[in-house]
C-alpha cells in the first residue's frame, strides 16, 4: 500500500517534485509553438544534400583531401562459441535424456537380473527417457533409437519374471 491510497483526491498534497503554487502553472493547456524552417537558398540546399552525416567522434579532425572509402558489406560470421547459441532448452533436455537413456540401460538390465519388479521400474524410466531424446540432434537421436526397444525388452522380461 502506497502513501497517496490513503489521500483522497480532494485534499491531494503535492509531493516533493511537484509545484506547490497552482497559480504558477495555470489551467491552461500547454500547446507548442510551430517553428517554420529558415528559408534556405538553392546553393545552401544543394550542398546540405551532398553531405554526409558525420559518425565518430566529435572531437576528431578530417584532413581536407582525404574521401571517404566506401565500406564493403560485412557477411556475418558464427563463431564456434556462437554455434552454442542455436540450441533451445529442449534440445538440450533432449540430448541429456539420451544420454541418460543409454546409463539407465545398464541399472534396469541389472534390475532385470536382480531385482525384476525395479527392473521393470527403471526399464520405463529408461523408454521415457529414449523417447525424449528422439527429439535431440543426430548422434543422440541414433543412441536413443538404439535404447529404445532395449529399455522395452528389459520391461517385458522384467514384468514377466517379476510374476513368476
Amino acid at each position: 500500500m502506497n502513501r497517496t491510497d490513503d489521500v483522497s483526491p480532494l485534499n491531494d498534497q503535492p509531493g516533493p517534485t511537484e509545484n506547490t503554487d497552482p497559480s504558477a502553472t495555470g489551467d491552461a493547456p500547454f500547446v507548442a509553438k510551430l517553428v517554420e524552417p529558415a528559408a534556405v537558398d538553392g546553393a545552401a540546399a544543394s550542398l546540405a544534400a551532398e553531405t554526409a552525416v558525420r559518425t565518430g567522434s566529435p572531437f576528431r579532425v578530417d584532413p581536407t583531401d582525404l574521401e571517404t572509402p566506401s565500406e564493403p558489406v560485412k557477411q556475418l560470421a558464427l563463431s564456434g562459441e556462437a554455434a552454442y547459441g542455436e540450441y533451445g532448452p529442449f534440445l538440450y533436455t533432449a540430448m541429456g535424456a539420451s544420454s541418460a537413456a543409454v546409463v539407465v540401460l545398464v541399472f534396469a538390465a541389472l534390475g532385470t537380473w536382480w531385482f525384476p519388479a525395479g527392473g521393470a521400474l527403471v526399464a520405463v524410466l529408461g523408454t521415457v527417457l529414449s523417447i525424449i531424446g528422439l527429439f535431440s540432434r543426430r548422434r543422440f537421436r541414433y543412441a536413443a533409437i538404439g535404447t529404445l526397444p532395449l529399455h522395452m525388452v528389459l520391461f517385458v522380461l522384467s514384468y514377466a519374471r517379476s510374476l513368476v
